[in-house]
């Protein structure tokens, strides 16, 4: 009986085993690849080069900078096409079939790998050199979150001074080129506005109801420069027409913003220009004019920025000329300038508190400056000596490749 039980069960294995041997030969399943299907050609990557509209001296920056491509089997409606530079996809902003216009994503290095994918190919094109994309932007200094930065200035050397927070007056923090802060000296107020050099080893300061220089050197105050204004009144900025001559913005109580006219040689100043209730935040002179960036008070109410300007000859000041408006830019009405600079040629950079970090103007027409690289809120902007502008943040100091040298600061003759 026992033997029987064992045939039994032996004989229904094989009987499933022969079933399922049976099963699989009647439904073998059916492959889901089409050998008929062959799929749309492979893109051909033959150049990619700089964008002559986004690039000077055949450079590509990182996260702003766009190239174009060109080449073989791409898609005329942009979104079919996909571009990868090291992995990174960029933003294809136009294509025909035989070129492509892509703006680079935030990578860089010497050697990147540029790939291309359109919509219904099997296989990416992919470039046969690297292709080579430079930083725009880089933090220097070893600023960190602990610090809390005022002003900045640039001299002859290209060594970078920043006014910063210290206890009990401010600190003078020196930034070499190519290295990092190192704290100086402290200044004679507890206050700053702006810091600006201006030849001679001097460091001008504002803020408070004093106009005064340290040197650089001796890492004191310079005795030859000290100007008081009335005891309720404060300064803000100054610029240079050069090492003797200069302007200085403040505000006389209660809220009436006034351009002084300054002799470094015989130390005394007087009334350029009358802004009323402008709250001027920044001055710079640019060839023969002298721009001034500030937001006027109407019911104790801080309106949108606006920029004007003032004729210069010799130490006096021609009538005010407005020359830019935010209130006209509904985007940018609650931001208010903070800094203003120029290039050699003529374009006006105006750093914001908030939006956007940097905004330039040229020709009549307003835009974001690297946006995709920058970020609020600026508290300073200065041109080096060549081809870098510095945008001082609350807590870092940043480098920026301009490929062209700003408008030249009369302190630094």
């Amino acid at each position: 009986m026992k033997a029987l039980r064992i045939t039994f069960k032996t004989l229904m294995i094989v009987s499933i085993l022969a079933f399922l041997i049976i099963a699989c030969e009647e439904k073998e399943p059916v492959s889901i690849y089409d050998p008929g299907v062959t799929g749309n050609e492979t893109p051909i990557v033959t150049t990619v080069a700089p964008d002559s509209n986004y690039t000077a001296d055949n450079v590509t920056f990182s996260g702003v900078g766009v190239v174009q491509i060109t080449g073989e089997n791409f898609s005329a409606t942009p979104d079919y096409n996909n571009v990868f530079f090291d992995g990174v996809p960029g933003e294809v902003m136009s294509s025909t079939e035989t070129t492509l216009r892509v703006r680079v994503p935030i990578v860089s290095g010497d050697s990147i790998e540029v790939k291309v994918a359109t919509q219904g190919a099997f296989h990416f094109g992919t470039y046969a050199d690297p292709y080579a994309i430079t930083p725009a932007v880089e933090d220097i200094g070893g600023f960190d979150d602990l610090d809390q930065l005022y002003a900045l200035a640039c001299d002859e050397t290209e060594t970078l001074w920043v006014t910063a927070f210290g206890d009990p007056t401010i600190s003078i923090i020196a930034v070499e080129p190519d290295s990092l802060k190192e704290t100086r000296f402290s200044s004679l107020t507890v206050s700053s506005t702006s810091l600006k050099y201006g030849g001679r080893d001097r460091l001008f300061m504002t803020g408070g109801a004093l106009l005064y220089a340290m040197n650089r050197e001796t890492e004191k105050l310079d005795p030859s420069v000290m100007i008081p204004v009335g005891s309720a009144d404060v300064t803000f900025d100054v610029d240079f027409l050069d090492s003797t001559q200069a302007f200085m913005a403040l505000k006389k109580s209660p809220d009436f913003g006034y351009i002084m006219s300054v002799d470094l040689e015989a130390v005394k100043m007087d009334t350029a220009a009358n802004y009323d209730s402008l709250g001027i935040e920044s001055i710079r002179v640019y060839e023969d004019e002298l721009y001034v960036a500030g937001s006027y008070l109407v019911s104790g109410v801080k309106q949108a920025s606006s920029v004007w300007r003032n004729s210069i000859s010799g130490a006096t000041l021609g009538q005010n000329e407005l020359v830019l408006d935010l209130a006209d830019y509904p985007e940018y009405t609650s931001a208010q300038i903070a800094a203003i600079t120029f290039s050699d040629d003529g374009k006006m950079f105006m750093g914001l508190n908030s939006v956007t970090a940097i905004l330039v103007y040229d020709n009549g027409i307003l835009k974001p400056f690297y946006d995709p690289v920058l970020s609020p809120p600026t508290k300073d902007l200065t041109w080096g000596n060549g081809d870098y502008l510095y945008q001082l943040k609350t807590t870092r100091l940043t480098k920026i490749n301009m490929v062209e040298p700003g408008a030249a600061y009369g302190g630094r003759f």
